[in-house]
C-alpha cells in the first residue's frame, strides 16, 4: 500500500489519539525521572532508620526464640480464618516466620543501598551523602564542614543522587 493510501485511510480522531498518546509518554518519562530521584532520596533517609529497625528485629528475634511470645508479649491473639485460635507454639511460629521475612526484607533493601552507594565511592564529594541523608544536616552546615558553598552542596547533592537514582532504577531514572 502506497503512503498516500495509508494517509488516506487514517481517522483524523486516530492522529489526535496518537498526538495525545506521545504527550503522554513523554510527560510520564518526566515524571519517572523526577519520582526516581525522590524515590532515591526518600531511600536515603530510611537507610539508617532500616539498620536500627534491623537490629531490633533481630534482638526481638532472640528474644521470642529463648522465651517464647508470652514471655514478650501480652495479648498475642492470632485466628486464623476459619475463626479457630492457635495454640502458643503456632502462634510463636507465626511471629517467628513475621520476623525473619521483615529482617530479610530490610536486609535485602540495605544491601541495595549498600550497592548503590558503592558507585560513588570514589567522588570527592559523596560525603554529601552521608551528611544530608544519614546524619540529616543542612545545606549550610555541610558546606560549612565541607569547605564550601551551599550551592556547590546543592549540585553534587543532585548529581550523586541522580547516579544513585540511576543505579536503583534503571533506564527510567534516565529519562
Amino acid at each position: 500500500m502506497s503512503e498516500t493510501r495509508v494517509e488516506e485511510s487514517r481517522n483524523p480522531g486516530i492522529d489526535e489519539i496518537i498526538r495525545k498518546a506521545v504527550v503522554a509518554t513523554r510527560l510520564s518519562c518526566a515524571r519517572d525521572t523526577k519520582d526516581a530521584f525522590k524515590a532515591t532520596e526518600k531511600r536515603l533517609y530510611a537507610y539508617p532508620v532500616l539498620q536500627a529497625k534491623k537490629k531490633d528485629d533481630e534482638e526481638m528475634l532472640e528474644e521470642i526464640m529463648r522465651h517464647g511470645v508470652n514471655g514478650h508479649g501480652r495479648g498475642i491473639t492470632r485466628i486464623v480464618k476459619n475463626g479457630a485460635r492457635m495454640e502458643e507454639d503456632e502462634i510463636k511460629a507465626a511471629v517467628v516466620i513475621d520476623l525473619k521475612t521483615a529482617i530479610a526484607d530490610d536486609q535485602h533493601e540495605i544491601e541495595r543501598i549498600e550497592k548503590a552507594l558503592e558507585q560513588i565511592a570514589d567522588d570527592e564529594y559523596r560525603d554529601i551523602v552521608r551528611y544530608k541523608y544519614f546524619e540529616q544536616k543542612t545545606d549550610d552546615e555541610i558546606a560549612e564542614q565541607m569547605h564550601c558553598a551551599s550551592r556547590t552542596v546543592r549540585a553534587h547533592k543532585s548529581r550523586l543522587v541522580g547516579r544513585l537514582s540511576v543505579f536503583l532504577y534503571g533506564a527510567a531514572a534516565l529519562l
